[in-house]
């Protein structure tokens, strides 16, 4: 299964060494660039966060968001040289590594993600490192290391019990590794905690109770994601007929 549940971070501007005046300025652009990125705009945002760069070149934040709004674009290329120019400004900031991180699995270069995400793991002042942890997780599942993939979302879980990406990527690694009924307890468990957010758990229950067999719980299962459209509309067909619904 494809989707992937990564975490991204979006937070409001800051300034580097410019006049107040043009620093505000920039601030300003940026913060109205992150509010259109929340209200699923990225044109105004692109727009808005290019202001904001070039009123204020050293705005971290800024090209961070910039980042994140090419990549809803699909612009990759634009995306991945905001990432690169916030980070040439803060490399070490976990804020912009975590959604550089996020932007590099969502493009199919998971092994590179987990080395980007390491390093924001080592940013101590980050307020919520599980966030990092679970989208480590998915890079590790993506670039096949099950293991490392269950132990990063087991962390993340320690932290945020109801992270509910942590315990999507916790069911997807244990199918992974064989423990199937684990797998299941996972995605009952993301079922209950977040109901609205349930779609590739009850995708994932209903192909397993397919694969064993069990009709009934298939078709229950995956009557919840019937109606969706894309790749998982497909993965749901392909579990109904496995199990002859």
């Amino acid at each position: 299964m494809r989707a992937s549940l990564l975490l991204l971070a979006i937070a409001l501007s800051g300034s580097g060494c410019i006049s107040e005046k043009r620093a505000a300025r920039a601030s300003a652009k940026a913060d109205l660039g992150v509010a259109y990125l929340k209200e699923q705009n990225p044109e105004g945002a692109v727009a808005a966060l290019r202001e904001a760069v070039k009123l204020d070149p050293r705005n971290w934040h800024a090209r961070n968001a910039l980042g994140m709004a090419y990549a809803t674009k699909g612009e990759e290329a634009l995306a991945e040289a905001a990432f690169e120019d916030a980070l040439r400004i803060n490399p070490d900031e976990a804020e912009i590594l975590l959604n550089y991180g996020a932007f590099l699995v969502k493009v199919g270069r998971p092994a590179e993600a987990v080395g980007v995400l390491e390093r924001a793991l080592a940013d101590l002042d980050y307020r919520n490192p599980a966030m990092i942890l679970s989208n480590l997780s998915r890079a590790h599942l993506d670039a096949g290391q099950v293991d490392l993939a269950a132990g990063r979302a087991e962390q993340a879980l320690a932290r945020v019990p109801k992270m509910c990406p942590a315990r999507f990527h916790l069911g997807l690694a244990h199918e992974k590794q064989g423990k199937v009924d684990r797998a299941l307890e996972d995605y009952a468990r993301l079922a209950e905690d977040c109901p609205d957010d349930a779609s590739g758990a009850w995708l994932r229950t209903g192909c397993i109770l397919a694969d064993r067999g069990d009709r009934e719980g298939a078709t229950a299962a995956l009557g919840r994601v019937a109606a969706l459209d894309g790749p998982m509309a497909d993965e749901v067909r392909d579990c109904q007929s496995r199990s002859g619904g």
